[in-house]
C-alpha cells in the first residue's frame, strides 16, 4: 500500500478508498495519516464527517481508530495541517541533530521522541555544554544550506539509527539529507532543512551512559527563544544588570539568601528552648502532655515537639497553623495524632514515638486540650 506521507508529506487532503477491519477501525488506501511509530506521534484529521482518534501499525497494516462508523467507500481524508507540520519539522530536525552529532562528534542517537511541547535524543555517550553549543550552531548552519531532503528506498547498508543495529525488510525506506544524514526511517519529514526554520537544543540531562537533548524547531522553537528573552529583560530589569552578569548576580544573592536563612534558623533555634517552656501543659493520665499552638517553621515544629516532651518528661504537640508534630516519651504519638485528626480532620502519620501530619483545618489550644481530654 502506498504511505503517501513518505514522499510527499505536504499532501494534506487526499481522496482514499476505505476498508472497515473492526469496529469503528479502518484502513484506506493510499495511506495518507502517520502512525504513532518511529518516535513520532499519530497525525490527527478526517476521513470523510469521521474525526480520526489514533493511527497504528498492527499486522503490516495501517489500521485507523475513529469517532464513529464509516461503510466501505470512497472518501476525503484531510490531515490536520498544523500538527503534521508540527511533527515533521520536529523529525527533520532531529535527522539533522543526529547526522551532525555522529558525524562531528561520534555520538550514537540511541532514543528519538518527538513530544507536544518538546522533544528529545538520546546519546550514547556524556557530552558537556560547549558541545551542545556547537552543535547547535552547526544544525542551524544545515538550516541555512537549505539542503534536500530526500526520501530513497532500499539503499543498502542502512542500519535502524535508533537501535543501532542492522534491520530486516522486503521494503526500507531511507531519509538521505545532503552529507548530513542517511538512515532508514518510517517518519513523515519536510522537502528541505530551510523549511525547518530554527533549531533550538533547549537542554540536556544525564541517561545511564549517555545523554539526553531536549530540543524544539520551528515556530515552537521560535515561542522558547522569546520567552526565554522576555524571562531574561525582566531578570535584566529586577536586578539593573546586563545578561552576562546575571549568573554572577544570581549566585551572589544566592549565597546572601543561604547565609540569612541560617541566621533565621539560629535565631528560632535559640527562641524554640524558652517556647518549649511556655507549653501549656495538661494531665492525660499518669503522663504530661505541652501544647504549644503558634507560628513555626515547618521543619522546626518536631524539634519543638520534642524539647517540649523532654522538658515535661511526657508528650509534646506542636501546632503551626495546619500542621503538626507531636513526640511522646510515654503515650503513643500515633494514636494521639489519629484521636486529634478524628475531630480536626487531615492526614499524617508515624509510630508511637513521633508522628506528623497536616490538619484540615487550623485548631486553637483551647480546642485541642478540649480534644485530647475528651
Amino acid at each position: 500500500m502506498e504511505r503517501l506521507y513518505w514522499t510527499k508529506a505536504d499532501v494534506f487532503e487526499a481522496e482514499v478508498e476505505v476498508k472497515a477491519v473492526g469496529a469503528n477501525k479502518v484502513v484506506i488506501e493510499p495511506i495518507v495519516f502517520h502512525p504513532e511509530e518511529g518516535g513520532q506521534p499519530a497525525d490527527r484529521g478526517l476521513i470523510g464527517e469521521a474525526e480520526v482518534l489514533g493511527v497504528e501499525a498492527v499486522g503490516g497494516q495501517v489500521v485507523h481508530t475513529l469517532d464513529r462508523p464509516l461503510e466501505e467507500g470512497k472518501y476525503t481524508a484531510r490531515v490536520d495541517k498544523e500538527r503534521r507540520l508540527y511533527t515533521a519539522s520536529q523529525h527533520t530536525a532531529q535527522h539533522i541533530i543526529s547526522g551532525i552529532a555522529e558525524n562531528q562528534y561520534g555520538l550514537k542517537t540511541t532514543g528519538v521522541h518527538i513530544g507536544p511541547e518538546r522533544c528529545t535524543v538520546d546519546f550514547d555517550k556524556k557530552i558537556d555544554g560547549e558541545t551542545l553549543q556547537k552543535l547547535e550552531r552547526q544544525s542551524n548552519e544545515a538550516v541555512g544550506r537549505n539542503l534536500p531532503v530526500e526520501t530513497v528506498f532500499n539503499e543498502p547498508e542502512v542500519r535502524a539509527r535508533s537501535e543501532l543495529k542492522e534491520i530486516e525488510g522486503d521494503l526500507i525506506r531511507v531519509v538521505k539529507i545532503a552529507d548530513i544524514d542517511k538512515s532508514a526511517c518510517c517518519g513523515a519529514h519536510l522537502g528541505s532543512t530551510g523549511q525547518v526554520g530554527l533549531i533550538r537544543l533547549i537542554d540536556m540531562e544525564s541517561k545511564k551512559e549517555g545523554t539526553r537533548v531536549y530540543f524544539l524547531a520551528g515556530r515552537k522553537g521560535l515561542e522558547f527563544s522569546q520567552q526565554e528573552t522576555m524571562i531574561l529583560k525582566e531578570l535584566r530589569k529586577t536586578l539593573r544588570c546586563a545578561t552576562g552578569e546575571l549568573p554572577e548576580i544570581v549566585q551572589r544573592n544566592l549565597e546572601q539568601v543561604g547565609k540569612l536563612n541560617r541566621e533565621v534558623n539560629r535565631l528560632w533555634s535559640q527562641g524554640l528552648a524558652d517556647m518549649a517552656k511556655s507549653a501549656e501543659v495538661i494531665e492525660l493520665g499518669s503522663s504530661k502532655v505541652g501544647i504549644q499552638v503558634a507560628e513555626v517553621p515547618g521543619k522546626l515544629a518536631a524539634k519543638l515537639a520534642a524539647l517540649i516532651a523532654g522538658e515535661v518528661e511526657g508528650v509534646g504537640i506542636v501546632v503551626s497553623e495546619t500542621q503538626i508534630a507531636i513526640n511522646s516519651n510515654t503515650l503513643d504519638a500515633g494514636d494521639l495524632l489519629k484521636q486529634i485528626q478524628g475531630r480536626a480532620g487531615g492526614k499524617g502519620g508515624g509510630s508511637a514515638r513521633a508522628a506528623n501530619g497536616q490538619l484540615a483545618r487550623a485548631v486553637t489550644r483551647e480546642e485541642l486540650v478540649k480534644i485530647l481530654k475528651n
